[in-house]
């Protein structure tokens, strides 16, 4: 019974229904506003081979290379020596140096006999295995049966964390940034409830991550919000990617129907400064320092413009296709992993998508959250891209909610 119930509190924070809010934009250089550090194991067979990507290159897409010649579901993204019975929603990856981080949104921890232990809005772990992309250790969630929050809340925010028609939430829809040896970048969207599944999004604010190998410790620094605005595409919030000191964030357009997606840039050392910013005008192929209007339609100005709708998806360079690579679901609800590509960061995008795999349906007839990362296999040169490790979610007969992770091989 137990069981049920938090399942039910579940299923009502979880399907909620955003509303806008009013702008109030906010320029102004960010400063860190809270900020926590975790202890970090090392992984049982050594250090994981992330790569040093080599975003600067362009080049012509090797499409011959789409040809998919292994396919194996990794299964279920887990702790395999925790005690409890965790959910974790929407898994998001980060390579920092050596070590594969794993973030995830909600995340909800049971005991076996379905006795609820805590939740939290959003949690990490660390890959353990290179072999087996699914095992992660816990670093949020202790055996004592603490559940915190990877994103640390700021103190006004904490007094209300356990209030549910009041709380502030962190949910992340992409991978994070590597930026260098020691530090990623991810964007959250910070929502505040209102009532019982109901909130507000109040717009995005950016988590640095920094990995201290010689302490074996994650730091997890947070600035303040991004921008408060209605009236603006969510540049990052679908997907960014960092290239030569510059930060290319992607924003799907919903007046579009999520056709058509945005690209703004940033410098990395001014990138919480949104005077700084500018934006690509595809009509042109040149950028603006004039933000768009992002209540209507722009077709002429984005940088891809789909044949399929954008659901979620990663954008990362690959050697191995010579490209960079967009690699998304078409709907929430999907199961297909698709990909576009491109020889820069802004285009010219391919206009026909092609598909990479189809995961297996949950029990629902379909998984959501679907992203890819090329990191796991990056230890022989020019051919990163030719693995990648594809990330989402998917619901079992109990109606639970899990992160999984297949692997495909290139041929």
């Amino acid at each position: 019974m137990q069981f049920k119930l938090a399942i039910g509190l579940l299923s009502l924070l979880v399907l909620t229904t955003a509303v806008p809010v009013e702008p109030r934009d906010k320029n102004t250089k960010p400063s860190v506003v809270a900020q926590k550090s975790f202890d970090v194991p090392s992984p049982k067979d050594g250090k994981f081979k992330t790569s040093s990507t080599k975003y600067e290159a362009e080049g012509s897409c090797k499409k011959d290379h789409f040809k998919v010649k292994h396919h194996h579901p990794n299964g279920r993204i887990h702790d395999p020596h925790s005690p409890w019975h965790i959910n974790r929603d929407l898994p998001c990856v980060c390579p920092i140096g050596s070590q594969i981080f794993w973030f995830f949104d909600d995340t909800f921890a049971y005991k076996e006999d379905g006795t609820f232990v805590g939740a939290a809005s959003n949690s990490v772990g660390i890959a353990t295995d290179v072999s087996s992309p699914s095992y992660i250790k816990d670093i949020s969630i202790t055996l004592e049966g603490d559940v915190t929050v990877a994103i640390p809340w700021t103190e006004s925010e904490a007094e209300i964390q356990y209030d549910i028609t009041a709380r502030y939430a962190f949910w992340a829809y992409g991978p994070c940034i590597p930026i260098d040896e020691k530090h990623s970048w991810h964007i959250w969207n910070v929502v505040k409830f209102y009532g019982l599944g109901k909130y507000v999004s109040l717009g995005y604010t950016l988590a640095e991550y920094e990995y201290d190998d010689a302490n074996g410790s994650l730091i997890v620094s947070r600035q303040e919000f991004l921008y408060y605005s209605k009236t603006s595409y969510p540049y990052g919030a679908f997907a960014s990617i960092y290239v030569s000191g510059t930060l290319y964030l992607y924003a799907l357009d919903p007046n579009s129907e999520k056709y058509d997606i945005h690209v703004a840039s940033a410098p990395r050392a001014t990138v919480g400064d949104k005077s700084t910013w500018k934006y690509w005008q595809s009509s042109s192929q040149s950028w603006t320092s004039n933000e768009p209007d992002g209540t209507v339609r722009d077709e002429a100005n984005a940088a891809i413009v789909g044949k399929l709708p954008f659901s979620t998806g990663s954008v990362f360079w690959s050697d191995y296709h010579n490209a960079y690579l967009l690699v998304f679901f078409s709907n929430f609800a999907d199961s297909t992993f698709w990909a576009l590509t491109s020889p820069t960061p802004v285009g010219p995008w391919g206009r026909t998508p092609i598909e990479i795999v189809k995961t297996k349906d949950g029990s629902n007839g379909y998984n959501y959250g679907g992203q890819a990362t090329p990191v796991y296999y990056s230890g022989d040169e020019g051919n990163l891209g030719k693995q990648l490790v594809l990330s989402y979610t998917y619901q079992d007969n109990s109606s639970s909610w899990f992160p999984a992770s297949d692997t495909v091989t290139f041929a």
